[in-house]
């Protein structure tokens, strides 16, 4: 067999597993699925789903992993220096791609379901953030800098879960906005309680040019 036909069995496979994960899971919690359950809703044998997953966790785990490159390649394209000044930009893309797979999984983002989730997200904005400040010689100490990132990361989680599972009549757009307005005015009163202005230079889409 043709290794392309190989890859082609392996993204079929591993397709109709995810589907009948999503199945399931929309009938019962995770931990009570059962991978006799997943395979015969899958329509495969336990030696396939194994050659694949070592557990029904695994499967949520990958969909997870999947999320999370997707989200790292947009933190890692982001302008942080823009992010101080205008957060709107990267919370739209942020929340827009995990609501992408949440239409299909709608066990990522529910109560209790999203902590692992959102865990990776908080540790990647904060190694962005620090990574930024260290390559762009910002005028912020690393433990400052630390502590304003974990703010972020947090404001995020709980704004966004909170909207998520109280069925929020804000549009996410508004969400996003509104998020942002909080982090531009909680990183205004970081400023003024230790009396130290981060030094961020011009908002890039300000400047002229000569």
């Amino acid at each position: 067999m043709r290794q392309k036909d190989v890859d082609k069995r392996i993204v079929r496979t591993k397709s109709a597993i995810r589907k009948a994960f999503n199945e399931l899971v929309q009938k019962k919690d995770i931990s009570a699925i059962t991978v006799s359950e997943l395979v015969e809703a899958a329509s495969i044998t336990r030696s396939t789903f194994y050659m694949y997953y070592g557990s029904v966790l695994e499967v949520r785990n990958d969909i997870e992993r999947e999320i999370m490159q997707n989200l790292e390649k947009i933190m890692c394209e982001n302008d942080w220096l823009r992010f101080m000044v205008d957060p709107y930009p990267l919370l739209d893309r942020i929340c827009k791609e995990i609501i992408k797979y949440d239409e299909y999984n709608r066990y990522i983002l529910l109560k209790g379901s999203s902590s692992h989730l959102f865990e990776l997200l908080n540790k990647r904005v904060i190694a962005e953030f620090l990574d930024f400040v260290k390559r762009n010689d910002v005028d912020i100490d690393a433990a400052r800098a630390k502590y304003i990132a974990a703010f972020i990361a947090a404001g995020i989680e709980e704004c966004f879960t909170l909207w998520y599972n109280h069925q929020s009549t804000l549009t996410l757009e508004e969400l996003c906005m509104r998020m942002s307005e909080l982090i531009k005015a909680g990183l205004a009163t970081i400023r003024a309680l230790d009396g130290k202005p981060i030094q961020i230079g011009q908002d890039p889409s300000t400047q002229q040019s000569d």
